[in-house]
């Protein structure tokens, strides 16, 4: 049995436009600390774990993928790339099938590469508990964390019977991470709710329901096995696109993917799951999905706030503004002048200026560019 991550990084974070586009999505901005990219902060993070880590993304993005790991101590090697876009199910679908053909006992845990993470060390814990919880139930596992407020665009997971921890299995010999993963509370998972009403999502909240982190666990062999259950096309053709590849045949494994259906891994597994585990976590976690949660995190960072309470970024002057997040960084200068809690983002191509409580809106923004075939700006 070995311990594998798989890093998500797909997507082009269409609500933090127009900082993320097609060509530059969410993930490879220089958004972490330091001005790392997200990428580089996840791989940074998780590569403490002692671990083989891979890095699944489309082929238009591999080279930079690879860069990334390289850069932070991984294997280049290890990055998995989908021929199109298919959605996480055939991207995890592929993904185990690649890892079966090293170590046919993988233990995995799927992590996105566009997260905040308050606590590295929490982070690793959590996965090191979702996969103990995999190892011991013969199941799959996922990490929730308590809400901070009702959110609407955000999924939540059900808690339901606690699971006995003496059951619980290591899936790593580090002690310190081994001893701080078996202290977390887990419990069997009551079903999962995707970006509820804010009615809905306040009744959650109130239930004790978590926020889904789409952090998951499981042996990759009982993941494959569950996948051939939901989607049999989906299984059988992601494990053709491996064997294709083993064989140095990529024109194959192109047609073999390109034939898949899009589907995300929630619905097509998780939530069909007959053993599903919820390990609860204490750290702090966004899915930097809007540009109120970019606020958020920004103020939470060390660089943190002016004396107005203002985040800025670039070339900026600010006057009688208070509370606002400025990111300039198209080469003029911005003014803000007697305004207060907005987001301004400046491009070179494109100004947003935005209040947060409507950060969900800048999709439409993105389906009004893209219906009027404004692709230069995508």
């Amino acid at each position: 049995m070995g311990l594998h991550v798989v890093v998500l990084a797909g997507g082009s974070g269409t609500r933090l436009w127009p900082l993320s586009r097609g060509a530059v999505p969410k993930h490879l901005l220089p958004l972490g600390p330091g001005g790392q990219t997200l990428l580089r902060a996840t791989l940074e993070r998780v590569l403490p774990l002692a671990v083989p880590v891979w890095v699944v993304t489309v082929a238009a993005q591999a080279e930079r993928c690879a860069e990334e790991l390289a850069a932070a101590g991984g294997e280049p090697r290890r990055v998995i790339a989908e021929p199109a876009a298919r959605g996480t199910g055939p991207a995890l679908g592929l993904a185990m099938h690649t890892l079966l053909r090293e170590d046919p006992d993988a233990v995995c845990c799927s992590v996105h590469a566009d997260h905040h993470i308050g606590d590295a060390a929490g982070y690793r814990a959590a996965l090191c508990a979702g996969a103990g919880w995999a190892l011991a139930t013969r199941g799959l596992a996922t990490v929730g964390v308590p809400p901070t407020h009702p959110a609407t665009g955000l999924g939540y997971v059900g808690v339901g019977a606690p699971r006995d921890a003496g059951e619980w299995r290591s899936p790593l010999r580090d002690a310190m991470t081994t001893d701080a993963a078996r202290s977390l509370p887990a419990h069997a998972a009551a079903g999962f709710v995707e970006k509820p009403p804010q009615a809905d999502a306040e009744r959650l909240v109130a239930r004790g329901d978590l926020w889904n982190t789409g952090l998951f666990a499981w042996q990759a062999a009982v993941f494959l096995d569950q996948l051939a259950q939901a989607s049999a096309p989906i299984a059988s053709g992601t494990g053709a696109v491996a064997a294709a590849r083993a064989a140095g045949d990529e024109a194959a494994a192109i047609a073999a993917y390109l034939a898949l259906p899009t589907s995300p891994v929630e619905p097509l597994v998780l939530e069909r799951a007959p053993v599903l585990t919820v390990v609860t976590a204490p750290f702090g976690w966004s899915d930097l999905g809007s540009w109120a949660d970019l606020d958020a995190a920004a103020r939470s960072g060390a660089a943190g706030t002016d004396a107005a309470g203002n985040v800025v970024r670039g070339d900026a002057l600010l006057s009688g503004a208070s509370g606002c997040l400025v990111d300039a960084r198209g080469g003029r200068l911005v003014a803000v002048v007697g305004v207060e809690g907005l987001v301004v983002v400046d491009v070179g191509d494109a100004v947003l200026v935005l209040d947060p409580a409507h950060s969900q809106r800048v999709k439409e923004i993105v389906e009004r560019l893209r219906d009027a075939g404004r692709e230069e700006l995508l």
